[in-house]
């Protein structure tokens, strides 16, 4: 019996603390409406990227990675004459094969720019240099991501707004005040490739050919509304 009333004593302070983990529950004066709405613009794509990749199979690992390294020092400086076209190095790798017994090493280069034509002409023009397209994608530029971002929250908003005013009314209320509001908005893709693989050329290729569309944003409010009697 003692040992029931001494569990029981220790658990108080258990329930108490639970309890005081809870939510507060609105307590008034007004009724609490809580609401969500969404919204999204369209944007055309205003930025184009390509992923090129030069790979290299040789007898030995230090004749392998030269030939990788020659390869995309000169697909580098011929990327950074190309005007208004950012161009950087990813991943670089290099392993043996055993069946034949060879080295293999790679690496990739980037491509990003706003002039759609420039690049694949770029594109076309490395391509005929033995690099693999790996892709070529569409997407917005940071400033146009943000902006298309602000005005789908915008529209959201405003949509809660208006709905929230729409239900006072039709419960004879009115909006009081928004005790609560919440606003998220989608980080926008990175661009969507829409082509996923290209052969390496023999010869010098037409650009690749790539068609871009369109880019959905989209955002959500949700808000705790207060209203209150007419």
């Amino acid at each position: 019996m003692r040992r029931t009333l001494l569990l029981s004593l220790l658990a108080l302070p258990l329930l108490a603390g639970a309890a005081a983990a809870q939510p507060a529950v609105f307590a008034g004066p007004g009724t609490l409406l809580r609401l969500s709405e969404s919204a999204e613009v369209v944007r055309v794509p205003d930025e184009v990227s390509a992923t090129l990749r030069y790979e290299a199979r040789e007898t030995s690992a230090s004749g392998v990675q030269a030939t990788v390294n020659r390869a995309m020092a000169a697909a580098l400086e011929t990327a950074r004459g190309a005007a208004g076209i950012t161009a950087s190095t990813g991943a670089y790798r290099s392993w043996r094969q055993e069946d034949p017994a060879r080295w293999v090493a790679s690496q990739t280069l980037n491509l990003r720019g706003r002039d759609q034509a420039a690049l694949l002409e770029l594109v076309g023009a490395l391509q005929s240099r033995g690099l693999v397209v790996g892709g070529i994608g569409f997407g917005l530029t940071r400033d146009s991501a943000r902006a298309a971002r602000q005005e789908a929250a915008s529209i959201a908003l405003d949509a809660l707004r208006r709905r929230a005013e729409a239900v006072a009314g039709q419960m004879g209320m009115r909006v009081e005040r928004i005790a609560e509001v919440n606003v998220e908005a989608s980080d926008v893709s990175p661009p969507r490739p829409v082509m996923a693989q290209a052969m390496a050329a023999r010869a010098a290729p037409p650009p690749p050919v790539a068609q871009a569309d369109d880019i959905v944003v989209t955002a959500s409010a949700s808000a705790a509304v207060v209203l209150a009697p007419n």
